[in-house]
């Protein structure tokens, strides 16, 4: 079972990397807000499809209850409020940094998993979560050149914005843990979170601003915000498998170990968009080994 959950919670890491990636892309000259709930709009038809071919609506039409409530607590957390920072954090700081930054959400998860739910910290995994806090610091300070008073804004607020998407991440991930049993499969709750997150988002998508945004987008903005979406999706379908199947101080730095994926896929696809530099590159690695750590505890 721990081999089976390592895999899966992989699988969902690098995902979650391409997610980021295509995010990066689509979200040039893209507004976060408008471009989240596309995002999140745009990944509904793969959980759909996915949920149709395991029969999840027919052995579960409706759920109600706290699990509801959860899920979709969850799913506003993530999606609402987390993509949406991780987005905005992207277009100030790229796509490595804010989503190594993101990665605090493990720390985040760790301490609602110690404190709500029970899980246990020890020595080890004490000295993963420091060694995520050094990769972070690393990240922040990773970047080169000097800075214009316009640039140290956007750049510390990117950090506040990855961080924030760190804290959202983490509270949802928690939620989550508490009810995905409770539903006919991870990916059907995922669904359910998926759509209300697509209601809460609809209001602020009606905007005549908003509208017209969206008419301007090229087939390569669509294209790229699908893509975005739909890796969202299957990854934290993914995660919300190994939830289901191990604890959340096991599987959270796991799912989370994008960094690494997402730090390789941008020296070798986007270095046009995004400069990696060593600092960047050492935070991620800290950061992958932390949580390599935490699995060793486990």
């Amino acid at each position: 079972m721990k081999e089976f959950v390592v895999a899966v919670s992989l699988t969902s890491a690098f995902l979650l990397a391409l997610r980021d990636i295509f995010g990066r892309m689509a979200m040039r000259g893209v507004d976060p807000v408008v471009g989240s709930g596309a995002t999140a709009f745009l990944g509904l038809p793969i959980l759909v499809a996915v949920s149709l071919f395991r029969g999840d609506f027919t052995s579960s039409p409706f759920v109600g209850g706290w699990p509801l409530g959860a899920i979709a607590l969850a799913g506003i957390l993530r999606i609402v409020l987390a993509r949406t920072f991780l987005f905005a954090a992207m277009k100030r700081i790229g796509s490595a940094r804010a989503s190594s930054l993101g990665t605090t959400n493990t720390f985040f998860a760790i301490l609602l998993g110690i404190f709500f739910l029970g899980e246990e910290l020890t020595l080890l995994s004490g000295g993963g979560a420091v060694l995520v806090i050094l990769g972070c610091v690393l990240l922040t300070r990773s970047r080169d050149g000097g800075f214009s008073a316009g640039t140290i804004k956007d750049f510390i607020l990117g950090v506040g914005l990855a961080l924030l998407s760190g804290l959202s991440f983490g509270m949802a991930t928690a939620m989550a843990k508490t009810v995905v049993v409770g539903f006919a499969s991870p990916n059907y709750a995922n669904l359910y979170a998926n759509t209300i997150a697509v209601l809460v988002y609809s209001p602020l998508l009606k905007g005549r601003e908003a509208r017209a945004e969206i008419r301007r987008w090229s087939p390569r903005t669509w294209g790229l915000l699908f893509l975005a979406g739909s890796s969202a999706s299957m990854g934290v379908t993914f995660t919300y498998l190994a939830l289901a199947n191990a604890p959340l101080i096991f599987v959270s730095p796991l799912a989370q170990s994008r960094p690494l994926f997402v730090v390789v896929i941008s020296w070798l696809f986007l270095q046009k968009y995004e400069a990696v530099n060593a600092r960047v590159a050492a935070g991620a690695v800290a950061v992958v080994a932390g949580t390599a750590m935490l699995i060793v505890w486990q």
